[in-house]
């Protein structure tokens, strides 16, 4: 149900960016291009902010993508080419520590779409390995895919990869 409504939320945000849109006509005046522009700086100052960092020197070290996981959960054969009925895991290797963070894979298409979205929190005090992966029962649509690893919302790596 989870995924779902982080879907519908997602759709909702993008269709209200869409909504805002810009203003076609362009201001008469410097007078009207200067309140225009006050006005922006007041809508840019409303954005939400960004999920903070974690405290800690957590960082991630790798990604691994592949079609097989060891008995440490890292892929033993990376590979960024897969088949349409791949299983593809996400090896994410960090190192450090951290009171504590949410790290998630967000799956996506080549125009953006998403395809899935995981996380998992975590209070890493040692170097881990934590595996995100994503099947399906139809066999996958050719093309470029590409994973996004994030702490805390905020995007640290991408993984470009193609299935044939």
């Amino acid at each position: 149900m989870r995924p779902i409504l982080t879907s519908l939320a997602l759709s909702l945000s993008l269709l209200l960016l869409a909504c805002g849109g810009e203003q076609d006509a362009a201001p008469a005046d410097a007078s009207a291009a200067a309140e225009q522009g006050a006005a922006g700086a007041d809508a840019d100052a409303a954005l939400p902010e960004e999920a903070p960092m974690p405290g800690g020197d957590f960082r991630v070290v790798a990604v691994e993508l592949g079609t097989e996981l060891d008995e440490e959960g890292r892929v033993p054969r990376p590979q960024d080419v897969f088949t349409t009925v791949d299983t593809i895991h996400a090896a994410v290797v960090g190192v450090g520590s951290s009171p504590g963070l949410t790290l998630s894979a967000r799956w996506l298409l080549e125009d953006g779409t998403q395809v899935a979205k995981a996380g998992q929190s975590m209070v890493p005090e040692a170097p881990t390995v934590t595996t995100f992966s994503i099947t399906q029962p139809e066999p996958w649509p050719t093309g470029t895919y590409r994973v996004e690893i994030a702490i805390n919302d905020r995007v640290i790596e991408t993984r470009s990869f193609t299935i044939e």
